[in-house]
């Protein structure tokens, strides 16, 4: 049970590393700004997918949307 713990926990890490990333422009903005010309990053939680998977809804002005999900391999 404690090592489920600390892999959720990782997964959280990684997810909210990985949208900084992807969000952040030259000014170094936070996610939850304007960016890549509107670009919106938002986390499965915050977009209300129902899935128990860490992940990222990134979605364009043109209206397409992807998903980045997280899941352990090994």
């Amino acid at each position: 049970m404690y090592e489920r713990e600390n892999e959720q926990d990782f997964e959280s890490v990684l997810q909210d590393g990985l949208r900084e990333l992807i969000a952040q422009d030259g000014d170094y903005r936070t996610a939850e700004e304007v960016c890549w010309e509107n670009l919106r990053v938002q986390t499965f939680a915050e977009d209300s997918v129902m899935t128990r998977d860490k992940g990222l809804i990134i979605s364009l002005p043109n209206g397409r949307e992807y998903q980045l999900t997280i899941v352990r391999s090994r």
